[in-house]
């Protein structure tokens, strides 16, 4: 599971998921990846907007075209 939408860039991201499939081509240990929205209310973090839809859809594609060593990407 990768939580984004708070503080991190968009190329943080993809650094993040770049290393995802390079641990999984050494290890073969994932199953799944499930990315996480962030979602501001109740927490310490309120005055952080939320991700967009377009957040959403552009993380959700960045790991279907990067990840493609995963079984398993959620939605």
């Amino acid at each position: 599971t990768m939580l984004y939408g708070t503080v991190e860039t968009i190329e943080e991201r993809v650094e993040h998921l770049l290393a995802l499939r390079e641990l999984q081509s050494r290890t073969g240990g994932f199953q799944a990846f499930i990315p996480l929205a962030f979602h501001n209310e109740g927490n310490r973090m309120k005055n952080l907007p939320s991700p967009t839809a377009a957040d959403d859809l552009r993380v959700l594609a960045m790991s279907r075209i990067l990840l493609n060593n995963i079984p398993n990407i959620k939605a």
